[in-house]
């Protein structure tokens, strides 16, 4: 799951907020993993920001074992051919036009594709329009996408929630892409639960850029307090 958040001191908007990939993760209680709005139902969700990603903290029960496998799991293996480009190309077509229907179709291709490869099970998409939009007295969140882990469901929302707009292609691929992580965690890595640890964000990084077409650059981190850690952005895009 993804959120976009903005503090009161100067709320950024959706259409700026969309251009950073920092998601910094939170628990919360529940069985969906998503990408936005905080709601008691939602196992998780994040803050997105220029600033920091964050790892969760490694848990103190018996998932300890799993979460720093997890942790160590920074290689994920990708298509030696194009499908998976190919297919995404057609979510970009998809998005140019603006019909949910058509991108939800481009996202299930996808989808298909990509299971097919990892030899899980199928998930499904649902595409919907404008990001769900919470405003408190000092924050602001914004759903992006959510797994819903009983049904095997990711939700996409295709438009910003202000202005209503098409989202970007990179955005909504980047979101795809994380949720379809969340999926491979249970059924390719067989993990009990799906935690946004380093190893998580290295493989949803990989699949995102083999999917573009991109480069991918090495990340580079900061330990925090509580065995947490935050991306340094200005090494990982200067490379070193």
């Amino acid at each position: 799951m993804i959120v976009i958040n903005a503090g009161s001191a100067g709320r950024m908007a959706a259409s700026e907020a969309s251009k950073f990939t920092a998601p910094n993760f939170v628990r919360a209680p529940a069985n969906v993993l998503c990408a936005g709005m905080v709601v008691p139902h939602l196992r998780l969700f994040a803050i997105m920001n220029e600033r920091a990603m964050l790892t969760d903290a490694p848990p103190r029960d018996e998932n300890r074992a799993g979460f720093l496998e997890s942790d160590r799991t920074r290689i994920l293996d990708l298509p030696h051919d194009n499908r998976l480009l190919s297919i995404a190309k057609s979510i970009e077509s998809a998005m140019q036009a603006g019909k949910t229907a058509d991108v939800r179709r481009a996202c299930a291709g996808f989808l298909a594709e990509a299971s097919s490869f990892y030899k899980v099970r199928n998930c499904t998409v649902r595409v919907l329009a404008a990001r769900p939009l919470q405003v408190r007295e000092h924050f602001t969140t914004e759903l992006f996408g959510d797994y819903t882990i009983e049904t095997m469901l990711i939700r996409l929302w295709m438009r910003t929630a202000i202005r209503k707009e098409v989202t970007s292609y990179g955005t909504l691929l980047n979101t795809l892409c994380h949720e379809f992580c969340h999926h491979l965690d249970f059924h390719l890595f067989r993990f009990a639960d799906s935690w946004h640890t380093r190893g998580f964000y290295e493989r949803t990084a990989a699949l995102y850029h083999h999917a573009r077409g991109t480069p991918q650059k090495r990340l580079f981190w900061v330990p925090l307090t509580g065995g947490r850690w935050r991306i340094d952005w200005q090494k990982t895009r200067r490379g070193a």
